[in-house]
Order: structure tokens, then C-alpha cells, then sequence
């Protein structure tokens, strides 16, 4: 294939709709130049869920003991009876059995009442909003994990040019607007990496000079363009062919995208963000067996997902979240569905995840302007803390990225290696664990550094400062008192610059 041919079929791709890369949409400058260094994560792994449509969130996470639940809801509302129990007040979904084995397992993360305030009900806008991390009020034209990789790593040269920094797999174009920033798109899409191989095999770049006028110019970034394209195609081939996946997958397009994805992390991609996604989440009308149905697809197949990563050996590294743009209404309609609303629950998955349900469930007794739920916890925290927790940016990136600092949640246990050499501290795990009435909890730090250790509850709430200062190098003790607490999941979170570590801690009475 020649260059003109090949440039040409790219140009056709982003509506081709069986593969796709962003050429189509952003501009050429976004290929230009290669920002992703692969320690700036320290080989770490975001694979984000997209449930396109506006997830139903109270039949998703139930409020089972909440009789304002199902006198909203009376001919949709799952009984106590069906759901899966997780505690006394909450069950999930009865198609979601997968997930109650991760949560019992503590890998499962249920964070309740996620949004932003002035909740916008448009799908375009606030999927929008998810996708750009923006005020409802503000516009923006670029991702917040394109900012990620374009400004934590730009002004470093010591970069892969070989591997691409994100990726998106299915037909949607929607979640590459996250992987975009100021200089143009920092990730491809496409659905099956054969195909993708196979449209630009036999095809090599074009080496020849171009002459030295705004034609030559642009003309050199096309064979940029050409050349980056055809070294991606070949890493992604070569990665994907190199591993099996190790368990079934259900035959859901949700589940052969998180198939491709697990071969490519194990195969040795050093690509830090994936994106997947299923759509038909809008369920106006007739919605008990549509979202049963959907669910199940959504939990099979990232049951099926987090299984292959531990047997592949990998799981340690990734972290999977879902997301959706809004909530559905507390009552339901005369379609028997729900319409677009507001605060709805999301999902944490992973081997390194701080299991259980953070916050509480929806007071309806208590609900905003609209009728729906408030939000409790902003989803740009939920962002923040995967982008300083797990993909390790500091916390001065934040400005960047996020444009302001949001208050992270201990939903992730942390185990970053400083650059400089060894950690730079250690945080054991507290003794006794359970504990009544009081737990030793014993950190060391190898370098004298501002630190603080403070404690949260399961609602992310700080329960306790226990020391905010700065402290030479050595071994410390500090002790949490139960006495005046309820007894539960605690966290303890060391915070020492950009990095922290939280350990979970129970209280028993």
C-alpha cells in the first residue's frame, strides 16, 4: 500500500465503525510526538468502564431496608428478597453475582452518591462533563487523562515512542475526548488488533526529505503520522499474539474488548490507560429485564477480566473503574423505566482496591431540586485519586490535570517507589487488627519529610488526625483509640509528598 492509499484509509476510519483511530478527528500535530515515559506510572494500568446512557444507580446498589425506595419504585424496585446481600441496609442487583465474590474478597469498591453539583441532565453534556472533568458550567476541549499524559510527562525526554499512551477499544469515539489534550489526542481506537494490523500491513513509511515549505510541513507530519501508525500496529499485534487469555470470556462486545485489553497488559504494552464501554443504559421505558440484562453483562465480563489478570499475572497492576454520566430519577415512570437524574453509585475493581461501600446510601428523605439524589462524593475525587493513588501524579499536577485539588478517598493501596532509590517510608499494618479499644500503628520514614497520618471511615470521612508535621528519620509509633467509635472498617493513610499508603484496620466491640 502506498502512503497516499494508506493516509486515505486512515481518513475513512473514524466512521468505519469496526475500527478506528482518532486521525479523523483531532488534529495532525497529536501524532507529532510521543509524551507517555513508562516509571511516571510505575507500570501501572486505569482501565476505565464507560455505561453509556445514565446508569439506574438505586436498582444497581439497593437500599433494601428503605421503604421511600419502593414506594418510588412500585412495579421496578428489586426486593430485599432478590438482592444480593452486602450488609444489613444494601444489596447489589441479583445479576450482579460476580461482583459480590470480588466484594467478599475485599478487591470490590462501591462508591455511593458520585456526581458534581448542578447536575446537568443532557447525555451529550454531561457525558461531556465526565470526560473533560469540567465544572457543569465550563467548557472544555480536552480529556483529563489527556492532560495527565500530555502535562505531567511533556517536558521529560526520556519517553517510549513505540507504545501508544491510551487506548480505546469498541466503536464509541466519545471516550477519546478524555484522552485529549491541548496538542491533539494522546490515544488510538480501534476494536480487534488484527484488524488494525491488517489495514496497514505491507504498507512502510515514507523516508524521503520533504522540502522545506508549509506543504513540506505538513507533508512531514502525515509521514509522522504514517510511521507512528504503522510501529503501533505492529507493538499492539505483536503484544496481543504473544498471550492467551486464561479464562472464558462471555460473548459480549464488552467482554472482547476487556479480552484484548488483558492480552495486551500481559503481553508487555506499557500503555497506562485503557477505555472500554457498553451503551444502552437510557432505560425509559421497560427497564426490568433491559438493565438485569446489562448488568450481568457488566459483571461477567469484568469478573471474567480480573480473573485472566490474576491468572496472567498482572492483576497487581490494574485498576478498573466504572463510570456513567448521570443517575436515573427516584420514581420511576408510567413506561415502567426511570429518566435521566443525578448522584448515582460507581465501581472500583482491583486486586490493590480498599474493598467495601464507601458512604452511605441515599437519604430520599432528603433529595435535590429535581426530586433525585444529592451527590455526597464530587467524581472528580474519584478521578484524583486515581490519578495520584494509583497512576502516581503529584499532587502539584493537580492544577494541570483537574484544575484544582480535590480531596482523595483511601480507595487504593499504594505502594509507589520513590525515584530517588529506596521508598522513602513504610507503613505497617496496625497491631492488634481486629482491635478493642486500641491499635499500634507503627510507620518508618528513611528521610527526614513532612508527613501526615490521619484515619478515615468507610464514608471516606476524616475520623482523626493523628500527626500532621514535619519529623526526622525513623521508626514511629502512634495509637488509635476506638473507645467513642462505632465499630467497623477504619483506614490509615500516610501521606508524604505525592506518595501514601493506606492500611485497612477493623474495630470490633
Amino acid at each position: 500500500m502506498d502512503l497516499r492509499n494508506f493516509i486515505r484509509q486512515l481518513g475513512m476510519l473514524a466512521g468505519a465503525g469496526a475500527m478506528s483511530m482518532t486521525i479523523g478527528n483531532t488534529p495532525l500535530r497529536a501524532f507529532g510526538k510521543s509524551l507517555y515515559k513508562i516509571k511516571e506510572v510505575n507500570g501501572k494500568v486505569l482501565v476505565l468502564i464507560q455505561m453509556s446512557g445514565g446508569n439506574d444507580g438505586l436498582n444497581t446498589v439497593i437500599p433494601y431496608e428503605d421503604s421511600l425506595y419502593y414506594n418510588a419504585r412500585p412495579n421496578i424496585a428489586i426486593s430485599k428478597s432478590e438482592a444480593i446481600n452486602l450488609n444489613s441496609l444494601t444489596g447489589l442487583h441479583p445479576s450482579m453475582q460476580p461482583f459480590k465474590e470480588f466484594y467478599d474478597e475485599g478487591k470490590l469498591a462501591i462508591v455511593q452518591n458520585v456526581g458534581y453539583p448542578s447536575n446537568n441532565r443532557s447525555h451529550f453534556r454531561s457525558t461531556d462533563i465526565w470526560l473533560s472533568a469540567s465544572d457543569s458550567d465550563e467548557y472544555l476541549n480536552d480529556g483529563w487523562i489527556g492532560r495527565y499524559l500530555g502535562n505531567t510527562v511533556a517536558n521529560d525526554s526520556n519517553y517510549n515512542l513505540d507504545h501508544p499512551m491510551a487506548i480505546s477499544l469498541g466503536s464509541t469515539q466519545d471516550t477519546l475526548l478524555s484522552c485529549t489534550c491541548q496538542s491533539g489526542s494522546m490515544g488510538i481506537s480501534f476494536e480487534d488488533p488484527n484488524q488494525f494490523f491488517q489495514l496497514i500491513n505491507g504498507s512502510s513509511a515514507d523516508t524521503d526529505p520533504p522540502p522545506n515549505t508549509v506543504a513540506g510541513h505538513q507533508l512531514k507530519f502525515i509521514k509522522d503520522i504514517a510511521a507512528r501508525s504503522i510501529r503501533f500496529a505492529e507493538i499492539i499485534k505483536e503484544k496481543a499474539d504473544t498471550i492467551n487469555n486464561q479464562v472464558n470470556y462471555p460473548n459480549t462486545d464488552l467482554a472482547d474488548q476487556l479480552s484484548i485489553i488483558a492480552q495486551l497488559v500481559a503481553g508487555g504494552l506499557e500503555t497506562p490507560v485503557y477505555l472500554a464501554s457498553i451503551g444502552g443504559f437510557d432505560t425509559h421505558s421497560n427497564q426490568l429485564g433491559r438493565h438485569a440484562n446489562l448488568l450481568n453483562n457488566v459483571a461477567q465480563s469484568l469478573g471474567a477480566f480480573q480473573r485472566d489478570l490474576e491468572a496472567l499475572g498482572v492483576a497487581d497492576r490494574v485498576v478498573t473503574m466504572t463510570f456513567s454520566e448521570f443517575g436515573r430519577t427516584v420514581e420511576q415512570n408510567g413506561s415502567g423505566g426511570t429518566d435521566h437524574g443525578a448522584a448515582a453509585p460507581l465501581f472500583v475493581l482491583g486486586s490493590s482496591v480498599n474493598g467495601g461501600i464507601w458512604g452511605d446510601n441515599p437519604d430520599l428523605s432528603d433529595l435535590d431540586g429535581s426530586g433525585d439524589n444529592k451527590f455526597k462524593f464530587d467524581f472528580r475525587q474519584i478521578y484524583s485519586t486515581m490519578l495520584r493513588d494509583h497512576l502516581g501524579a503529584g499532587p502539584d499536577d493537580m492544577e494541570n490535570i483537574l484544575f484544582k485539588n480535590f480531596e482523595t478517598l483511601p480507595l487504593v493501596s499504594v505502594k509507589h517507589i520513590s525515584s530517588g532509590g529506596p521508598r522513602a517510608f513504610e507503613l505497617n499494618q496496625n497491631y492488634p487488627n481486629p482491635f478493642n479499644p486500641s491499635t499500634r500503628i507503627t510507620y518508618t520514614l528513611r528521610l527526614p519529610q513532612v508527613i501526615s497520618l490521619k484515619i478515615f471511615d468507610v464514608n471516606g470521612r476524616l475520623v482523626k488526625t493523628l500527626f500532621n508535621g514535619y519529623k526526622e528519620a525513623g521508626t514511629f509509633h502512634e495509637f488509635f483509640g476506638g473507645l467513642k467509635y462505632p465499630s467497623g472498617v477504619y483506614y490509615c493513610q500516610l501521606i508524604s509528598g505525592s506518595y501514601r499508603k493506606t492500611i485497612k484496620m477493623s474495630l470490633l466491640k
